[in-house]
């Protein structure tokens, strides 16, 4: 098959750049897209179009609603459009008509009357209720992993799921995995939750094939050493120099500025290596879950540090350009990412809210307390933000990424002082292939289960389900 405006052959869109040791794959380019879809803005119907990916954003302990919810639609209304930002959503500004607020969204599966956080962390994704156990138990596939038994065949990394911070232990006869996973792939085992920036990009990049250990301590034969520094570009340029010369000037810059995208992530990982040291253990260190010799209870392990940046926000803000990457290189097409781990203790004094997260939002009304955790929020969303703002630079045949995609962003917990689970604090991202109208605030009624909204993001991935968890139907009111 020949693109009909350039009367070149198509380009697979699982073209990878190889070379020793790395397998590179490509952004979507004006050579893999026929000539009609050149024209105009690729669809789902379009077999060689971009696909529609799907993430999930987690963030813990709930928000300040009060600073969270946008204005209400007129009586006898459903939604209306965003006008002035509240001040949580202001780093959304750029990208508003791009976006999608709910509120009454509610994750009845999420409440128990023994603890809030462990139940929401274990259940927000999976749709039922995780079992009251030191076992974790939950009530079955997480939505993002039931996409990724669909159409994780189609990329190389089946699924993302993707954190900043390590766990947390348990509390009140719950097992403390609830809280730092939300991907689960069955009832008993979670997605394993990636922090390392260097692991993800080799898993995405590093073209190696797995070795069975040498336990024989007289054996000679030496195993060449990884070389993390190398670059991936390096290894593919034979093949990327050769890839170029067949391509338009337009396809050309694409790849020049993919390439700049690549090497800036290298670089800062470098700088984080050289640096060798993590930002975990000075925002944990008011935590009394860091260090304990209390019989029975497991310290906060803090991991090595392996690549990750000295300061909390450019580890998140690498973390999300690698998520980017992987969707842009159609690496994978689901992901999901928890800013740090329900019930989180973190605290950040970077932006002057140097009490811990947790106990901060036990507000009980202080205005200080509600402050702090209103800084939090905003410096969540500024990454967040960030992201999305990328995304919408990244062009894919007529459209941008931001236009291809279909995320969630919120939290199990509404406000942290009540641990309630209704209106939930739910935005969704990008417009699902032009399925999806942004710009708006939508009040949907009382209790609508969040699961309904699960429906509508399987429904995109092309995954038919009667059902999932507690939905009672579609959500509706999206385009």
């Amino acid at each position: 098959m020949r693109n009909r405006l350039s009367n070149q052959p198509l380009l697979s869109r699982r073209t990878l750049l190889r070379g020793t040791g790395a397998a590179l794959g490509l952004p979507m380019l004006d050579a893999m897209l026929p000539g009609s879809l050149l024209s105009k803005r690729a669809t789902a119907s379009e077999p060689n179009g971009p696909p529609v990916r799907l993430g999930f954003f987690y963030v813990p302990n709930g928000v300040n609603m009060a600073d969270w919810r946008p204005q209400s639609p007129p009586e006898g209304e459903k939604s209306v459009s965003i006008g002035e930002l509240p001040r949580i959503l202001k780093p959304l500004e750029s990208v508003k008509t791009r976006v999608v607020v709910y509120s009454d969204l509610a994750a009845d599966h999420c409440h128990s009357k023994d603890a809030g956080h462990e139940p929401a962390g274990g259940g927000f994704l999976v749709g039922k209720k995780c079992k009251h156990s030191e076992q974790p138990e939950v009530g079955g596939t997480s939505v993002d992993q039931v996409v990724a038994r669909e159409i994780g065949y189609k990329t190389t990394v089946d699924s993302l799921a993707l954190g900043i911070d390590p766990g947390h232990r348990g509390d009140h006869g719950f097992s403390g995995t609830y809280l730092s996973h939300i991907s689960w792939r069955n009832k008993t085992t979670p997605s394993p939750l990636e922090m390392s920036p260097k692991q993800v990009y080799k898993r995405l990049f590093r073209d190696q094939q797995p070795q069975v250990a040498n336990w024989d301590a007289k054996s000679t034969k030496t195993v060449a050493a990884d070389n993390a520094q190398t670059s991936v570009l390096d290894l593919v340029r034979e093949d990327a120099r050769s890839l170029q010369r067949s391509l338009g000037a337009g396809d050309r810059r694409k790849l020049e500025q993919y390439f700049e995208g690549l090497r800036s992530i290298e670089l800062r990982m470098a700088k984080a290596d050289r640096d060798g040291h993590s930002h975990h253990r000075e925002a944990f260190a008011n935590n009394s879950a860091l260090d304990t010799d209390e019989p029975g209870l497991s310290p906060l392990i803090i991991p090595e540090v392996d690549g990750t940046p000295a300061v909390y926000s450019d580890h998140v803000a690498l973390m999300l350009d690698l998520l980017t990457l992987a969707f842009q290189t159609d690496s994978t097409r689901v992901a999901s990412f928890m800013f740090s781990y329900e019930k989180s203790g973190r605290a950040y004094p970077q932006i002057d809210s140097p009490a811990a997260h947790h106990s901060s939002s036990h507000h009980q009304d202080d205005e200080q307390n509600l402050e702090r955790i209103t800084r939090i929020n905003e410096h969540h969303m500024e990454l967040f933000a960030g992201m999305l703002e990328r995304m919408s630079r990244i062009d894919e045949g007529g459209s941008t990424m931001l236009d291809n995609v279909m995320l969630m962003y919120g939290s199990g917990i509404s406000d942290g002082n009540k641990h309630n689970h209704d209106d939930l604090p739910i935005l969704v991202a990008g417009g699902g292939q032009g399925t999806i109208t942004g710009g708006r605030h939508v009040k949907l009624g009382e209790k609508t289960p969040i699961c309904n909204l699960y429906m509508e993001m399987l429904d995109r991935a092309g995954v038919s389900l009667e059902s999932f968890g507690d939905s009672t139907g579609r959500l509706g009111h999206l385009a």
